[in-house]
């Protein structure tokens, strides 16, 4: 990990990193002076970060969430990005309960499980789907497996499903609008009626649908006031700016830092329930996101909060709703899926061959004003130089449970217009 800078008080801390550098000579971050970097690295205890079998596996499936999310920014480099790499994790990770041989060793690989051989591993997943949709989290998982029709199940494999994952595989009926009606209402149900249409059509010779779907409406631990949330501008890209509701604090509490490798400011929003909503802001609009991107696993968020400051900070963030409906069968075949996208034994679910024919995801997030407790008063007497803050162009942001490590959303926002206009639309 890159060094990290957090200025704070009146003057400027420099952090603990493997590598020491220093923000380049002459530039100034908005609202702070020049630093001047001693060049000396300052000793790190190690610190055991993986204590308990459900963080291992958080870990573990949360780097296949930042591989995915990297597959489809790749793709997509100019595109808003956004998934919940946890929930399509749980459609797999059932799956693999009916695979055997090399289609078991694929999703194993896939998910990371070889690296927790030792656990057992839907016994722990079921835990981690436990703690991380406990109240007063307000985050919300959904997934299911659907059959041809009148395919038969092993009863072993659905009761398994069931008892791991919370919801039994179910075979489709043959006729279409009634599995989409079927389909879609039973997201809706489960996801709270924030979720109404998962899916608009049925594949054709379908043999294996996964779903999944998250969605996340969290309450932050210090709320935004409403009376000043107002229309600025986001700059997508230079001389071309579009309006959004911004809502605004000039002292508010935020997890702050800067690295000076990846030319970015970081912000940590707290919620309710120990869940954290990660900011990576460039500095420049034309900067290359994909250097922040590459840079992202569980270690490095890990290590990257360890050293953010807590400061005051006058902020700006978009209220946005970011909700994505998307078919992930091509960037999860490019990751190693692609064989049981053809006729193959998964013996423990059925005695005839099947595959994987689509891979339904949905996500939705809302950043709003809601929050527990009023922003503190400014102190005029207080000196504490004051941060910015001010989510105005193209950033990256990562919410994940604190306990676990698990990744829950993942996103990218390169152009917020549509964003807005689903917020509008409530």
């Amino acid at each position: 990990m890159k060094i990290l800078l957090a200025l704070v008080c009146l003057g400027a801390v420099q952090l603990a990193s493997s590598q020491v550098l220093s923000l380049p000579q002459g530039h100034f971050e908005e609202g702070t002076t020049d630093l001047e970097s001693p060049g000396l690295p300052m000793e790190e205890e190690e610190e055991e970060i993986l204590t308990s079998p459900v963080q291992r596996l958080a870990y573990s499936i949360s780097d296949f969430g930042y591989d995915l999310y990297r597959a489809m920014a790749n793709k997509n480099p100019m595109a808003n990005i956004f998934l919940s790499p946890l929930s399509v994790a749980t459609s797999l990770s059932a799956l693999s309960l009916g695979a055997v041989s090399k289609n078991a060793q694929i999703l194993e690989r896939l998910l990371n499980y070889d690296l927790v051989k030792d656990l057992e591993v839907h016994s722990v997943y079921k835990e981690l789907l436990t703690k991380v949709t406990a109240r007063p989290k307000n985050f919300k998982l959904v997934s299911r497996i659907y059959v041809k029709q009148k395919l038969r199940m092993r009863a072993n494999f659905l009761n398994q499903v069931d008892e791991f994952y919370g919801s039994r595989p179910k075979a489709m009926f043959g006729n279409e609008q009634q599995d989409l009606r079927t389909i879609n209402q039973w997201m809706k149900s489960r996801s709270s009626g924030l979720i109404n249409k998962v899916i608009a059509t049925i594949p054709q010779d379908l043999s294996l649908l996964l779903l999944s779907a998250a969605h996340y409406k969290g309450e932050l631990l210090t709320k935004f006031k409403s009376a000043n949330t107002a229309q600025k501008a986001f700059s997508i890209s230079y001389g071309r700016d579009v309006n959004v509701p911004m809502m605004t604090d000039t002292h508010y509490p935020l997890r702050y830092g800067y690295d000076s490798d990846l030319r970015c400011k970081i912000g940590l929003f707290r919620y309710l329930g120990d869940i954290s909503l990660l900011i990576f802001l460039p500095t420049d609009i034309r900067s290359n996101m994909s250097l922040i991107e590459e840079n992202l696993n569980p270690v490095f968020i890990h290590d990257l909060v360890s050293q953010l400051q807590d400061v005051r900070a006058s902020v700006s963030l978009p209220r946005l709703k970011i909700n994505s409906n998307q078919e992930l069968k091509e960037p999860l075949g490019e990751m190693s899926l692609n064989p049981l996208y053809t006729l193959s034994q998964l013996n423990k679910i059925t005695n005839v061959p099947v595959k994987i024919s689509s891979i339904k995801h949905s996500a939705l997030l809302e950043l709003s004003e809601r929050g527990a407790q009023d922003p503190p008063r400014a102190d005029p007497n207080d000196r504490q130089l004051t941060m910015e803050f001010h989510v105005n162009r193209p950033f990256i942001l990562v919410l994940y449970d604190n306990p676990s490590g698990s990744l829950l959303h993942i996103g990218r926002v390169t152009d917020p217009s549509e964003l807005v206009e689903s917020l509008r639309r409530q």
